[in-house]
Parts: C-alpha cells; structure tokens; sequence
C-alpha cells in the first residue's frame, strides 16, 4: 500500500514537472511571440506615421503648386487683358491724332485758298 502512494506520488510530481516544464516553455515563447508582435505594430504603426506625414507635407505642396499656378494664371490674364486696353486705347489715340492733323490741314488749305 505504501508503495503504491509513492508510485502515485512519483507519478503525479512527473506529471507535475512535465506540465510546468511545457508551462515555462510555452510561456517564454508566448512572451518572445508577444514582444515581436509588440514590436512589429509599433514599426508599422511609426511607418504609417510617417507615411501619412510625407503624405501631408507632399499635399500642402502639391496644394500651393496648385494655389501659385492658379494665382499666376490669374495674374497672367489680368495682365494681357491691361496690355490689350491700353493696345486698344492706344490706336485709338493714335486714331483720333491722325483725324485732328488731318483736319488741321484742311484748315490749312482753306486759309491759303482764301489768302489767295
């Protein structure tokens, strides 16, 4: 009888020593397991950081490229619309002096036709 109770003890501490042997295995791979994981998601996590703020840094650019060409092309027009008034305004000018000296010399002419 008492050597059955050893046996069973004997048995029972293997089984024991087994299950936490298998216990403290598992466990130190599950904690190795967990950090690579943690590690993993924290460099994911830092690239997608830093991917969204090249991504923002790059649309603020693209965005006042965009702005500065619009301005430009603005300014552009204005200033050809300004250019062809003045162009415009100009001839017109230039018109109404050609009309004046025209009319001057007919006067001309008649003060010498009547002198005459």
């Amino acid at each position: 009888m008492i050597l059955a109770w050893i046996d069973q003890w004997r048995v029972r501490r293997f089984k024991r020593k087994v299950f936490d042997s298998v216990k403290t295995y598992t466990l130190a791979k599950s904690k190795v397991k967990k950090s690579v994981n943690f590690c993993d998601d924290f460099y994911n996590r830092g690239l997608l950081m830093r991917y969204m703020r090249h991504f923002k840094l790059f649309a603020q650019v693209a965005g006042n490229r965009m702005y500065k060409r619009r301005i430009e092309e603005k300014i552009t027009i204005e200033v050809k619309a300004k250019v062809q008034e003045k162009k415009l305004e100009l001839e017109f000018l230039e018109s109404m002096i050609r009309e004046l000296e025209e009319k001057y010399r007919i006067e001309l002419r008649k003060k010498a036709i009547l002198k005459n």
